[in-house]
């Protein structure tokens, strides 16, 4: 927890209100974490996966993301395009399963049938629950967690570039007891937790 602490003191010195000062407040807008919120419950609620195109609605998430890496999107628009109708079934289910049902079950479909098209990456498997259950799913970008695990010595959670369900659960406890720990100011969210651990440690 000193560690925390330390983190937490140079985020103040910067920005005495957390992230309700104007510069945090400013970054949030750039991100447009409001807008993706609403966007994300209202295009895949439980009634839009018999209503809706919701294939479309995850590629259109992907390409507007600003969480997600730009060199990532051009390999995904393409698996959109090229993928079969049994594999966008699939597909669907899959995200259907992680969101709204069995959320392991639905996180090794979407490996599977991204990983046959080389767009597995964790930040495109880890975006829309993010955004669907702020205050409590976690977005793992690569370099960001690795440093986190790195500065906290975590020792017994094991980063792997291939995304798979232990270490997305085990993290998603580690960070989620961490923010119990932390100070109001720096968590109005788990994106802006996360964002807040970026800023300082990289510093």
């Amino acid at each position: 927890m000193s560690k925390l602490k330390a983190l937490e003191e140079q985020f103040y010195d910067h920005y005495p209100n957390g992230f309700d000062c104007e510069e945090m407040k400013s970054i949030e807008k750039k991100h447009k974490l409001d807008t993706f919120l609403e966007q994300t419950h209202e295009r895949f609620s439980v009634e839009a996966f018999e209503s809706t195109d919701i294939i479309e609605s995850f590629y259109k998430l992907i390409n507007a993301s600003t969480l997600v890496s730009r060199f990532e999107k051009p390999p995904f628009k393409n698996f959109i395009s090229i993928i079969s109708d049994a594999e966008r079934e699939i597909l669907k289910d899959g995200l259907f399963e992680f969101l709204h049902g069995n959320e392991e079950k639905g996180f090794n479909i979407l490996v599977e049938v991204m990983s046959a098209h080389k767009v597995a990456k964790w930040p495109i498997l880890t975006v829309l629950r993010a955004y669907y259950y702020p205050q409590d799913d976690i977005f793992i970008k690569p370099t960001t967690v690795k440093k986190i695990l790195k500065y906290f010595e975590v020792k017994d959670i094991h980063y792997t570039p291939r995304p798979n369900y232990q270490f997305y659960a085990a993290y998603r406890v580690f960070l989620n007891d961490l923010k119990k720990e932390a100070s109001k100011g720096v968590k109005p969210n788990n994106p802006a937790f996360s964002g807040f651990l970026m800023m300082m440690i990289e510093d």
